[in-house]
This record gives C-alpha cells, structure tokens and sequence, in this order.
C-alpha cells in the first residue's frame, strides 16, 4: 500500500496549503498588494472572488477522493498479479471482477457468434492453463461518480470492509460534478458555504480516506483476495 498511501500524503499536504491560502484570503482584513506601473496599490479581495474560491475546494477534495480510492484498488490488483494468482486462487469476489472484465467489450447487440466464442475459449484457456490473473485499472470505473456509497458498492464487490460516515462526500461529489459540467458557477456553488464548513468537509474527507486505506491494506496483509 506505499504507492497509494504515499500519493494520499502528498495530495493531503496540496489540499491543506490550499485551506490554508483560502483562510487567508476569507479574512476581510487580508488585502492584496500589487504594482500598477509606478504606484503600489493595496485592495480587499472581493467577496464575489473569496466565493469563487470557496467553490474551486471541492474540485480539489473530490480529486483527492477519486485518486485515493483508485489508487488503493489498484494496490489490491498489483499484488494479485504480484502473487501470481491464478482464478481458482482468488475468491469469488475476485472471480467475478476478473471475468465481467473479459466479457466488458459483449455489450448487446455489439458481437456476433464468433466474437462470443473466441471470448469464452480465452476465458477457459486462461482458467485451465491456471494462468496468473491480470486486473485492469482500466475498469474502475469511478470517475465522476464516486462518493461514500459507492465506495461502499466497491468494498463489497471487492470483498475489503466498509467504511462508515462519508455523509458530505456526495455533496462534495454534487457540487464537483455541477462544475466541471458547467451547470453552475464558482459563484453559485460556493456562495452557500462557508470556510468554517469546508474545512469541515476536509476534516471529514481526510478521515474518511484514511479509514478506507488502512481496511484496504488489511484485506491486502490478511490476503483475504484468496480463496477460502
């Protein structure tokens, strides 16, 4: 778990000095000094931009959120590969993740008869040749969408134990998705918040992570990947 657990450390100190910048500027007694050709000029930052700020912390959170969950199942992956597993090693969990991967690309109406046959001869070539089971990142598909029930949809489609809480990772989901599809502006999603409130989403965001890692790299340590 170094790998994931070292890329969380690292996002955890991006996102605090960017709460910490963003206590700065919401302090009304913060003024901005620059030069404008021979004269220095000292301004308040506006409410409008200390809004606008606010509102860009839950695309830095929500990063945070979906890097830290995928690069922790990656970690699960990597050391399947690493023990070199074969299908009948792993647990049915494991199982299941592995052949819905195989059978990703017969969506209906998009293969014929051979294309279905080759798929399955694949399959049981590699089941019977006990080949080592490659999981790919590829398929975690998480992007956009991740929030604290459906980290507890992977945990159990994956088998690690569920975390608990995670109340205000959908609305840091909502307000992310809201931005990056232009359905609001920074203004609009941030003027409802305060820094007092973000920091508390924060608070509950590390925490949360944190758990999910450390139930993950018990299920890793236990090898609770393989089958009973």
């Amino acid at each position: 778990m170094d790998n994931a657990k070292n890329d969380f450390d690292y996002r955890k100190i991006e996102v605090e000095d960017y709460f910490s910048f963003l206590k700065i500027i919401n302090d009304d007694a913060t003024l901005i000094k620059y030069v404008n050709g021979a004269e220095i000029v000292e301004k308040k930052i506006s409410n409008k931009l200390q809004t606008m700020f606010i509102a860009n912390a839950f695309l830095i959170l929500y990063n945070l959120i979906e890097s830290t969950v995928k690069n922790s199942i990656v970690e699960i992956y990597n050391k399947i590969k690493e023990d070199k597993n074969s299908y009948e090693n792993l647990s049915e969990n494991l199982q299941k993740i592995w052949i819905n991967q195989k059978i990703d690309n017969l969506k209906e109406g998009t293969y014929n008869h051979d294309t279905l046959l080759k798929t399955i001869q694949n399959i049981a070539k590699n089941v019977l040749a006990k080949e080592t089971i490659a999981l790919s990142k590829d398929d975690i598909n998480i992007s956009g969408n991740i929030d604290a029930k459906k980290i507890r949809e992977l945990a159990e489609n994956i088998g690690f134990e569920k975390s608990s809480n995670g109340r205000n990772l959908q609305n840091i989901k909502d307000k992310r998705n809201r931005l990056a599809h232009g359905e609001q502006t920074f203004y609009d999603v941030g003027k409802n918040f305060t820094f007092k409130e973000l920091n508390g989403f924060k608070q509950e965001t590390f925490d949360y992570l944190t758990d999910v890692i450390e139930k993950i790299e018990k299920f890793i340590v236990d090898q609770e990947y393989v089958a009973n």
